[in-house]
Order: C-alpha cells, then sequence, then structure tokens
C-alpha cells in the first residue's frame, strides 16, 4: 500500500530518504560525496524573446494633440520604449487553387514552335487535396502536442471548414512515405556508434473482427554522448513491432557497431549478450536506476535502514556523475575509478551479507542487484557510458502522453506512423532544435528535389531553421 501511495500521491524523487541516523548495521557513509543543492536565483526572471519573431511597433500619443496656449500642434520631444506584451494570432487556414497554364507564340504554332503546358510542381502530396505542410503540421499537433486528429477536426469545423478526420490521418499517413527514408538515416546513425540504450513499452493496436485490441510494441534505440562528446549528435528512433521477443531486437540491431548497449532487466535482450561474442560482441550495461528503485521501494513497504542506506549510497554515486558531466571519457573514467567504485565494492559487501537473512522486497532488491552486478558496474571502467539508462526513458513520455489522448492505434500501420514521426520529432528535441520547423524543412527540401536527393543531409543536426537557445 505505501508503494501505491508514492506512486499516485508521492514525489517521483529517488535521492533521498531523509536521514538514516541511528542505523545499527554499522553502514555510516561520508558526507564528502554529497552534492549541495544550489539555491534558485532570487527575484524576476528576465523574458526570453526569440531573435526573428516578428514585431510590431505601435506608437501612442496623448489623446489632445493641440497646444492649450496657441494651439499649434505638438511635436514629440521624448520617446519611451516599454516592455512589449505578446499577442497571439489564431492559425488561419488558405485554399491555394493552382491554374495551370498553357502558353504557345501569337505569331504562329508550327512542329518546332509547339505550345507548352505547366507542369505540376506537387510531389510528396500530388492529387491529395492538402500541402505536404498541411500534413506535417497535422502530425506535430498529434505527435508533438499531442491532440488527436478528431480535435484536429472539431477545430476546423469551428472555423466552417468541413474536413474529416479520416482526411487528416490519410495526409498524416501517406507523408510517412517519405519521413520513413529520414527514420532509415536515424537508425543508421544509431548502429554507426559505440554506445546505445535500448527499451520498449506497449501500445495497444485496434484488431478488426477481434472486437478487443491487440498489443503491440514501441522498440526504442537511443545514442546521447552529449555528456562526454562535444560534437555530440543525438538521435533516437523508435521501431514498431508486434512482439517484445528478443528475436526483434536482434533484428533491429543488425548490422550494427555498437560495443556497448545499456537496458533494464528484461530478459528478452540476453541473446544480444551471448558469452562467445562476449570478446567482439555487444557487452551488456544495466540500469543502475532500477536497481536503486527497488531499494526505495523496498524501503517504503518495510521501512528498512539497509534499503535506505543503498539509496544514500547511490546518491554518492548521482553526485560523482553530476561532476563527470561534460568531461573527456578518460577523465570520467578515472573519477568514478577513484570515487565511485570503492562505493560500489562496499555496496555489493552489504549486500552479499545480508542476502540470506532479507525477506520481502529488500530480499527481491538484493537479489536483483547482485545478479546484474557487473552489468551495473560496467559503467565505472569506460567514460563513454552511463550510469543509467533513463535518456532512453525519457524519450518514452511523448509516447506516454499520446497514448493517453488516442488511447490506442488505429491498426498495425498507423502504429507504425507513430513511430517514424516521434523517430524524427524526438530526434530533433535532443539536437534542441523545434520539432514543427524540423518536419516542415524535411517535406520542403523533399518536394524541392521531388524525392531526389541523399537523406542523410536531412538530419536535425543539418536543419538551419528552429534553433532552440539554451
Amino acid at each position: 500500500m505505501a508503494v501505491l501511495r508514492q506512486e499516485h500521491f508521492g514525489q517521483s524523487s529517488e535521492k533521498d530518504l531523509g536521514d538514516p541516523a541511528g542505523d545499527d548495521l554499522g553502514l555510516a557513509l561520508d558526507d564528502d560525496l554529497d552534492d549541495e543543492p544550489k539555491e534558485k536565483p532570487k527575484g524576476k526572471r528576465s523574458r526570453k524573446v526569440p531573435k526573428d519573431i516578428k514585431v510590431i511597433t505601435v506608437d501612442h500619443f496623448p489623446d489632445d494633440m493641440s497646444c492649450g496656449t496657441c494651439g499649434h500642434d505638438l511635436k514629440t520631444i521624448k520617446r519611451e520604449e516599454r516592455a512589449g506584451s505578446f499577442r497571439i494570432v489564431p492559425e488561419h487556414v488558405v485554399l491555394v487553387k493552382d491554374v495551370y497554364h498553357t502558353c504557345a507564340c501569337n505569331r504562329g504554332i508550327s512542329k518546332e514552335n509547339k505550345p507548352v503546358a505547366a507542369k505540376s510542381k506537387n510531389y510528396i502530396m500530388k492529387g491529395r487535396g492538402m500541402e505536404p505542410g498541411f500534413a506535417a503540421e497535422a502530425a506535430c499537433q498529434k505527435f508533438f502536442e499531442h491532440i488527436p486528429p478528431y480535435r484536429q477536426a472539431r477545430r476546423f469545423r469551428n472555423a466552417n471548414i468541413n474536413l474529416a478526420r479520416q482526411t487528416i490521418e490519410k495526409g498524416v499517413s501517406h507523408l510517412t512515405k517519405y519521413a520513413g527514408l529520414v527514420q532509415d538515416e536515424l537508425h543508421a546513425h544509431m548502429l554507426a556508434g559505440p554506445t546505445a540504450q535500448m527499451d520498449e513499452t506497449p501500445v495497444k493496436v485496434q484488431a478488426p473482427g477481434k472486437g478487443k485490441c491487440d498489443t503491440g510494441y514501441f522498440w526504442v534505440i537511443n545514442r546521447d554522448e552529449r555528456n562526454w562528446n562535444p560534437e555530440a549528435r543525438p538521435a533516437v528512433v523508435y521501431r514498431y513491432a508486434h512482439s517484445r521477443a528478443g528475436a526483434v531486437a536482434e533484428e533491429l540491431l543488425s548490422g550494427a557497431s555498437l560495443r556497448f548497449l545499456q537496458t533494464d532487466g528484461y530478459s528478452g535482450y540476453n541473446c544480444l549478450f551471448k558469452e562467445s561474442r562476449e570478446n567482439d560482441g555487444l557487452m551488456p550495461v544495466r540500469c543502475n536506476a532500477h536497481a536503486r528503485r527497488k531499494f526505495f521501494e523496498a524501503h517504503l513497504a518495510t521501512k528498512s535502514k539497509l534499503a535506505a542506506k543503498v539509496v544514500q549510497m547511490y546518491r554518492k554515486m548521482y553526485a560523482v556523475e553530476k561532476a563527470a558531466k561534460g568531461l573527456p571519457p578518460e577523465e570520467r573514467e578515472q573519477l568514478r575509478l577513484e570515487k565511485t567504485l570503492p562505493i560500489l565494492t562496499e555496496l555489493k559487501a552489504i549486500l552479499t551479507k545480508h542476502q540470506d537473512d532479507a525477506t520481502g522486497k529488500l530480499k527481491t532488491a538484493i537479489n536483483y542487484t547482485l545478479n546484474a552486478f557487473d552489468g551495473l558496474q560496467r559503467f565505472v571502467f569506460d567514460g563513454r557510458l552511463e550510469i543509467d539508462n533513463n535518456a532512453v526513458e525519457r524519450c518514452i513520455r511523448g509516447i506516454a502522453l499520446t497514448k493517453k489522448k488516442s488511447l490506442f492505434a488505429g491498426n498495425h500501420e498507423a502504429a507504425e506512423v507513430w513511430a517514424t514521426y516521434y523517430s524524427l520529432i524526438e530526434s530533433a528535441r535532443l539536437n534542441k532544435v523545434n520539432p514543427r520547423s524540423y518536419l516542415n524543412w524535411v517535406v520542403q527540401e523533399i518536394e524541392r528535389n521531388r524525392g531526389e536527393l541523399d537523406y542523410g543531409q536531412l538530419m536535425p543536426w543539418h536543419c538551419p531553421v528552429g534553433r532552440i537557445d539554451d
């Protein structure tokens, strides 16, 4: 009950469980690694205004501009420019009518001087009654702002535009024929790095004729080297599959040059880490946040001082990670060997000592951590690795919000559409690019080149517009 109460009403942080003073286990820790909380800056924060925002200047003059003595017009002797105020301009839809002209010389027509007809410039959405930017905007509203198509259609009806939900969905789906090629390039970039993180999340999918929904899975692969590589090009790829079997993970990572893969404790990943591949294949890296969470829940359920102490030890390890952020891999590794490895060594000794006499959730947490200990401590010995896979779990938040609004995908093909757009949108966010600007830039480039271009040049780090300042 305590765990359920915490999930629904408690704070999400697992860093601190208070002062474990009075612990009779003799596990007191030094405080030299504690990270002091930063004081929030006081006062009013300055308003952030983008450089390319449209500015409308409005001049304000006194109501009576005539002199009360002589009657002449008053002249400005001082201008005071005050802080501006934001104004929202509601979106509006424009109907574009294409008129194609056939032209000829009025001096005569011959075989050498035939009439010339204008050719259609539409490529992506030819014959579909909407421009590519319209479909990109609808996709952005659904997958970035989490506004389902039926609500988009209702907004059009309020503007006296009869546009069916199905029409919007078909346009969004058709656009993935081209956006999917960008997704493939992101996937190739993912597999070319030294490290990656992987996770999966379920999704309900309508199954016609069954009267119920099937369960499919989004597999998420994340490559984010920003904590140690100043030239990092982060990206995340989503792929939809009907099952959660380990064979799906093997297929998604086929041909990868990865050396390390960080995952949670799901057994489906075990097929990737065969003993025969230990020296030339993937090395497993486990998530310490999952291990910490089990001790956090054990403390909530049993008030175990041992569980509280383990969480405190993890707090110290995360303080080291805070100091290691932004350092080169060699310095990160050295710092961890000096500060984190002794904590992990002590942690293993403590858990081994109390493994037999522990019960309930505490025993589950101890067994989980000891069984995965090699993978949990692997990050210490390579500065390119992370202490947990929280980065890939953060990439799943968007899908969770869309599932909450849309409840389910219409079919398996629709779920693949979800995966395509989330690959582009979340990769743009990782690169601090406005997803709306990025999607529009991608479709404009494809339309302008009529599909004849290097899709590798459409990666978010190449996008010249929509940059978001830190």
